[in-house]
């Protein structure tokens, strides 16, 4: 009996020993950005007394004592939400993941040049989107946020075909998106040929974006337009949540998503599947979609990160097509009846695996590598023929990043390298009214595409910085005809080096000057590489561009103000010309220099916030102004004898608007109340190269209400009503440039966008 109670005693003697060592040992950990996993310096962590405790240091390190009142301490950093951090005694390593707020835009870090800075101190023009960006629509669609950003274009009457355009440079593209390269999660979306289409993202999964504006070629390889990299949703840090979301709208519009998430230290968990329908604005243009993404952040040690993507996305959609002025005037809602006769649509699944790690061999020294995987099926009906292709890429990517820690003029260099090769194999066929008839065609396309960077950034001083960068890119297409094997053989691109300088001096938080060259390329895609017998054209090379910019952004006002102005003067040569030879036929030739002159500005002001204990916590009122001086400088169009048959120098730039103007408005109160508003202007832009017709200047202006309430400790509720384009305007977001009539018959130019339509959502999460 003695010896057992001994015994008892002893056990409970240790363990108490035990937890008060635990209670002893300092807790410490990482402080990162719940999106691009940097670490964040200088955030203050506070007790729930408002003793400040310490500050993360530049590797985003901390340490506190592990005994705290209430068990929980608070983080703060401007730009991002102040997080409250509950402290467990029996986990001493705490990996804090902050999210911006939305607000403090200049202050959030940005990635986008592998750069530890803030949007203020980085040269370039550099936007952010966030969650709340997304969120002030109805979340179906990308066009309200990117458009919000000056300089970025986003054109789209129907869900079934988007066109992404910066400074000019992608607007002539036929079908997808140019001259723009995309990433998620830092894993190209863009394909070797450098096509891009963003119909696989679920908007609804994406966290955040960031926009390059510019030659970003340097780090990213092919792209004059710049860069996006999105970021899909993580859980918020120390949350786990199971949400269901519904939303239904005008003309069929049906959305259900259910989402899980677990914010914890070790692991982050996202994973949302989404149905979504709509039955369009127009004949012929019902869109379903269904998406399942996996977003996956893994913390194994303090040393290492690893993330896991998994996203699968189908996609059916039906096209109405372009419409003559007649058409429109007519009736805007009807289809082309040669896209009603074809049945013309776009059928796909995507899948997209992405397995990527970030390793800290130690505060000098880190490499972050991702490797994929992507593939989809196509079945795809035109006006002009029937389309099947089967498409698989994969790749990787990785950057080396070293500071030797120089005492006299401390340098972080960065080098890496990038490798994507995709293979197409397509099948044309005749389009018998929407069924395959003979065949006509039939290609195997393997592109491969690599690109190797470097990059240093040099402190002259406390407030200057010098960044120096270049890659060297390779690409080539290798064609398989199997019906015309004349018409098979590899093409193969010049090497391109694409240089940058940038100098920024941070005067003060109310002025940082930047000002940058930057150099970058687009080359042709695979399906623009054919002379008009269909022989690949040995002579076609990519389009070259040359950005000279000057930036200056800052916090005026105590900070309630943010402004960011971008002047910049882009020099675009060998652009590709698209020359229609007969219906259905076109080709392409290096003929064009344009000149990009143009001016941006952002402005946010914070008039209300919700340290000033007001009902109202946030009142914020932003504008976004863009002017676009774009000219053709030299610019011919020639026949298949490489001929000229037009000279367009000295005209503006088809598609392009003078002005565009995006201003709106937030509030939002303690009460759970809000209200999103914004006003878009676009200016007439010119439809074809000879300035002989223009698509009309046009406003929207769109609002959403909504309410946000805590019903019981573990419900939190989202109910919200928004109406688009509130004045009823008739016009088209989305036009055919350069569409030619035959038979002499009107260009069919427009795509008639919506015209008044409401929709109303309500969400639920529910908080483990």
């Amino acid at each position: 009996m003695y010896l057992f109670r001994y015994f008892i005693l002893s056990i409970g003697f240790v363990l108490a020993t035990l937890q008060l060592q635990a209670q002893n040992q300092p807790v410490k950990g990482y402080i990162y950005d719940s999106q691009t996993r940097q670490p964040l310096a200088g955030v203050h962590i506070f007790s729930s007394t408002g003793q400040e405790l310490t500050q993360s240091n530049t590797k985003g390190y901390f340490e506190i004592q592990s005994e705290q009142p209430d068990h929980q301490v608070k983080t703060v950093l401007n730009g991002y939400k102040a997080q409250l951090v509950k402290i467990n005694i029996n986990d001493n390593d705490l990996n804090i993941q902050l999210e911006a707020d939305g607000l403090s835009l200049n202050e959030v870090r940005v990635s986008g040049y592998n750069g530890d800075k803030t949007n203020r101190e980085t040269a370039g023009g550099v936007a952010l989107i966030t969650l709340k960006d997304i969120n002030r629509g109805n979340a179906v669609s990308l066009q309200p946020a990117l458009n919000a950003i000056p300089g970025v274009r986003m054109d789209q009457s129907t869900l079934s075909e988007a066109r992404i355009s910066i400074r000019g440079n992608g607007v002539r593209a036929s079908y997808g998106i140019r001259s723009v390269k995309v990433y998620v999660n830092e894993i190209p979306v863009t394909e070797a040929d450098g096509t891009t289409r963003i119909e696989a993202l679920d908007v609804n999964s994406i966290g955040r974006a960031e926009v390059i504006k510019g030659p970003a070629s340097s780090i990213y390889g092919a792209g004059t337009a710049g860069v996006i990299n999105f970021q899909l949703q993580r859980a918020p840090y120390q949350e786990q949540s199971l949400e269901a979301s519904g939303l239904v709208g005008a003309y069929g519009l049906h959305r259900l998503a259910t989402t899980y998430r677990s914010g914890g230290d070790k692991v982050n968990s996202y994973v949302s599947y989404g149905w979504q329908e709509y039955n369009g604005y127009r004949e012929h243009s019902n869109d379903m979609r269904r998406f399942l993404t996996g977003n996956f952040q893994l913390f194994p040690s303090e040393k290492r990160i690893i993330t896991l993507l998994l996203n699968r996305t189908t996609q059916h959609s039906q096209i109405p097509g372009s419409l003559t002025a007649d058409q429109v005037a007519a009736n805007p809602q009807q289809a082309n009846a040669t896209n009603l006769d074809k049945a013309a649509g776009r059928y796909q699944n995507w899948t997209r695996i992405g397995l990527g790690q970030q390793y800290r061999f130690n505060d000098q020294f880190s490499n972050s590598t991702s490797v994929f995987t992507y593939f989809y099926d196509l079945n795809h009906p035109l006006p002009y023929a029937y389309i099947r292709n089967y498409y698989q890429s994969y790749g990787a990517r990785t950057k080396f990043t070293f500071d030797p820690e120089f005492s006299a003029l401390p340098t972080r260099f960065t080098v890496g390298a990038e490798y994507n090769e995709g293979i197409t194999k397509g099948t044309q066929y005749v389009n018998n009214h929407g069924k395959e008839g003979a065949i006509n065609s039939n290609i195997d396309y393997q592109n491969k595409q690599y690109s190797i960077f470097y990059q240093s950034e040099t402190k002259l001083d406390l407030q200057t910085t010098l960044t120096l960068g270049i890659s060297y890119n390779s690409l080539s297409y290798n064609v398989q005809d199997y019906l015309k094997s004349s018409q098979s053989g590899l093409k193969k691109f010049n090497p391109q080096a694409t240089p940058r300088i940038a100098l920024s001096h941070t005067f003060s938080d109310a002025l940082s000057l930047h000002a940058s060259v930057s150099s970058g390329f687009s080359p042709p895609s695979s399906s623009e590489i054919k002379n008009v017998d269909g022989s690949i054209n040995p002579t076609l090379q990519a389009e070259k561009a040359l950005n000279y910019e000057i930036n200056a952004k800052g916090n005026l006002l105590k900070s309630r103000l943010e402004y960011d102005l971008a002047l910049f003067k882009m020099d675009m040569k060998g652009e590709l010309i698209a020359q229609s030879v007969q219906q259905s036929i076109t080709i392409y030739n290096n003929a064009g220099k344009t000149t990009h002159n143009g001016a941006e500005l952002s402005l946010s002001y914070q008039l209300l916030k919700a340290e000033d204990q007001k009902e109202i916590t946030s009142l914020r009122p932003f504008a976004a102004v863009t002017y676009s001086d774009f000219k053709f400088k030299d610019y011919k169009t020639l026949n298949a004898q490489n001929q000229v048959t037009a000279t367009y120098d000295g005209n503006k730039l088809t598609g392009i608007s003078p002005w565009v103007v995006n201003i709106g408005i937030d509030l939002e109160t303690r009460t759970g109340l809000y209200f999103y508003g914004s006003y878009f202007f676009s200016d007439q832009l010119p439809l074809n190269d000879a300035n002989t017709a223009y698509n009309p200047a046009y406003q929207v202006v769109n609002a959403k209400l909504g309410y946000k309430k805590q019903l019981i400790k573990c419900l939190e509720m989202n109910i919200y009503a928004g109406l688009d384009n509130i004045l009823n305007k008739s016009y088209s977001s989305i036009v055919s440039l350069n569409a030619v009539g035959y038979g002499g018959a009107q260009p069919a130019y427009f795509n008639p966008s919506p015209k008044r339509n409401g929709y109303g959502g309500l969400n639920l999460k529910y908080i483990f």
